[in-house]
Order: C-alpha cells, then sequence, then structure tokens
C-alpha cells in the first residue's frame, strides 16, 4: 500500500476520516494439510542474530511460507528474577512437512527447524493454533467463539 492510499484511507487530519470504497484481494489456494510451528529463542540463544538474519530472509521467501517474529520479556532459570528476551517464530506453510524442512534449510537454516517442531493439520486448526487455543474438539471451540461472542447477532 503506497503512502497516498494509507493517508487516504487514514484521513487529512483529526477532523476528517477516510471511507474505503473498493478493496481486492487476491485468493491463493490452500491445500488440504498445511504445516506450523514454533520456535522460540532467548538472547543466550543468539536471538538477536537470528532476528536479524530474519529481516534479510522474510521479504524474500516463497508466498507459501508466513513466518511471525514476536519478541517478549521472559523468565529462565530457577530464579524469577532472572529475566531475558526471547524471539518466537511462527509460521504457517502450505503445504507438508518435508518440503518446509527443505525449504527452510535452503532460505533460513538458523533457528535449525526439525520435523518434531511442526505440525502438520487442516487451514481451520491452523488458525486456532494462531489464536494459541488449546482445544481438540477445533468444531466445538470455533462453534464457542461464536456462541461466546456477546456482540454478535
Amino acid at each position: 500500500m503506497g503512502e497516498d492510499v494509507f493517508w487516504a484511507i487514514k484521513g487529512g487530519d483529526g477532523g476528517s476520516f477516510g471511507i474505503v470504497l473498493d478493496w481486492k484481494i487476491k485468493l491463493v489456494s490452500v491445500p488440504a494439510t498445511v504445516t506450523v510451528f514454533t520456535v522460540t529463542k532467548t538472547l543466550e540463544q543468539n536471538a538477536t542474530k537470528l532476528v536479524r538474519h530474519w529481516q534479510y530472509v522474510a521479504p524474500k521467501l516463497s508466498n507459501d511460507i508466513f513466518i511471525l517474529l514476536s519478541i517478549s520479556r521472559a523468565s529462565f532459570g530457577q530464579d524469577e528474577g532472572n529475566k531475558t528476551i526471547q524471539a518466537s517464530f511462527s509460521a504457517l506453510f502450505l503445504g507438508r512437512v518435508d518440503k518446509l524442512i527443505s525449504l527452510m534449510e535452503k532460505r533460513f537454516p538458523k533457528p535449525r527447524l526439525l520435523k518434531e517442531n511442526c505440525t502438520e493439520m487442516s487451514w481451520i486448526k491452523a488458525n486456532l493454533y494462531f489464536a494459541q487455543f488449546q482445544c481438540n474438539a477445533w468444531r466445538f471451540c470455533l462453534i464457542g467463539l461464536w456462541v461466546a461472542n456477546p456482540f454478535s447477532k
């Protein structure tokens, strides 16, 4: 999105607003099985180098993979007073785990993704994974989300 479109949507100043009149999206086909993973590294595990490397690699990755980076504060060791920074790389790959492993080895080898770190599932279950729902009965999770929403009609 260009700067002119951003300001048009946002509005010029405090008293004006933008209205979106047209929105185009490009749909992609989603395979029956997708692969997800989350790898977390702390500063002590060279998270800084990984984040720096990710900044260069991410824009050049295939459109079949989406990698989300989140940085947060965490405790480590036995003492709760020990604080560090952790970087979590969560990804959705439109395909099977074997193809993902080979792609990651070529393009983003630093976190050394292992097959044990990956989970194959349907796309809809992957959405629950990213929303951090711990629900084995995924259909009931989705129904529960809809029913529990007080703002739904």
